[in-house]
């Protein structure tokens, strides 16, 4: 009686929150479409200043909000941390006391991530959603005095935020309730979850944003020959998710450990990278990436090693600073190795590069269900045999490895976190 009341205190919550990170995904999606478009007409007066962007950037987190940088690795502390009656939360792995989120966090992570994409850093936007998310969630639970129940509201506004950004609700509901502990599900939050998934999706609607979908069409089955083909594709796509996650993390602790200053280092490195991506293809692989993925799908236009760049510059930006989010850019450059695959099998380049794109963002995050459902409302129901098929075997190759830092810690908390 006592759980069942909870949820429905939760799931009335939730619907605040829905329609708070609708409007939020909303704006902050048209926002990033605008900056995109003004990026990619001035991008060669906008590209140089990458450096002096990142100054501002460190500048901001520093003043006024240093835990911020911490990004969904913050988060996970929260998630899997234990609420005591104060509302204060204790993390299991570190035993040390996290308190709460950072005032203004959501504002200054929706700043610095416009900021970054306006002069061409190649990162992504849903890392800064789902942070935002996580941020309401918190607040919720101190506005409405149920810190109680923090973190099956801090799940809601994950779920909210990927579900209003992406309009993909149970896409962002099985990210929110996976990708803090790998095999764990928190069956608590899932109506609650759910509603606010739904309604910030209906919401992001009615304010005129409008995320990206290509429906694939794709009459009858494979052949056994190319279902074999697709098997050894998947294979390749978890080794690049695993290839994207261990490079990400080899880079960001040869950042801290190599470099003092942080002012000095991401303005010297937002200098280089600015110099290769204004004339690599004319800013070809600025911004999120959405560009390439629209002429995969629409125009059946890539370059072969668009994926092997595209991941380069998105590590090298995330590692220095520029920390936005992995998931479009891992979506990127799935589809782009997708396409490159397409050719090489003959298998179609559409199912090829969504399959793709999904199975090796499922496994640079080391999430399974996730990624099968958002390739599932991104690119339609006619190949949820094949996406589901390529997420299992990616995730089950990928060796355990994951973008998230704290999800590979939280596995010895996970009786500490189940018995409650």
């Amino acid at each position: 009686m006592k759980k069942i009341k909870g949820i429905a205190i939760c799931s009335l919550i939730a619907i605040v929150i829905g329609a708070v990170m609708g409007a939020v995904s909303g704006f902050f999606g048209q926002a990033i479409e605008f900056i995109g478009d003004i990026r990619d007409d001035y991008y060669m007066f906008l590209t140089p200043f990458l450096g002096a962007a990142g100054l501002v950037i460190i500048f901001v987190y520093k003043k006024f909000s240093p835990y911020s940088t911490q990004g969904l690795d913050l988060a996970i502390e929260y998630q899997m941390g234990e609420v005591d009656e104060r509302g204060e939360v204790r993390d299991f792995g570190h035993a040390r006391k996290i308190g709460k989120f950072p005032n203004a966090y959501a504002v200054i992570k929706i700043f610095n991530n416009l900021l970054m994409l306006l002069f061409g850093a190649s990162t992504g936007k849903e890392g800064t959603i789902a942070q935002c998310g996580a941020a309401v969630g918190d607040y919720s639970s101190r506005i409405f005095k149920s810190r109680r129940y923090s973190q099956v509201l801090l799940i809601t506004g994950v779920s909210a935020a990927l579900g209003g950004l992406f309009q993909t609700p149970i896409g962002g509901l099985f990210f929110s309730l996976e990708f803090a502990a790998s095999g764990v599900l928190f069956y608590e939050a899932v109506i609650p979850a759910l509603i606010g998934a739904y309604v910030a999706c209906g919401i992001s609607k009615l304010c005129g944003y409008f995320a990206f979908e290509f429906p694939i069409s794709f009459d009858g089955a494979l052949e056994p020959m190319q279902i074999l083909a697709l098997v050894a594709c998947a294979i390749a796509f978890g080794l690049i998710g695993r290839g994207f996650s261990e490079l990400l993390a080899v880079s960001k602790r040869l950042w801290n450990e190599k470099v003092d200053n942080k002012y000095i280092g991401i303005f010297a490195a937002g200098c280089v990278m600015a110099a290769f991506l204004m004339f690599l293809h004319g800013g070809r692989y600025a911004g999120t990436g959405e560009n390439i993925i629209s002429g995969i799908f629409i125009d059946g236009k890539f370059y072969i090693y668009d994926f092997a760049v595209k991941a380069l510059f998105t590590v090298i930006c995330i590692a220095v600073g520029f920390t936005g989010g992995e998931m479009t850019p891992l979506i990127t450059i799935g589809a782009a190795a997708g396409a490159v695959f397409a050719q090489l099998t003959g298998l179609p380049i559409g199912l090829t590069a969504a399959v793709g794109a999904v199975a090796v963002y499922g496994a640079a995050t080391n999430t399974l269900l996730a990624p099968i459902f958002i390739g599932i409302e991104l690119f339609g129901g006619e190949i949820a045999v094949y996406i589901a098929l390529a997420c299992v075997i990616a995730f089950a190759v990928n060796g355990n490895r994951s973008i998230y830092a704290s999800q590979r810690h939280v596995i010895r908390s996970l009786y500490s976190v189940l018995k409650k």
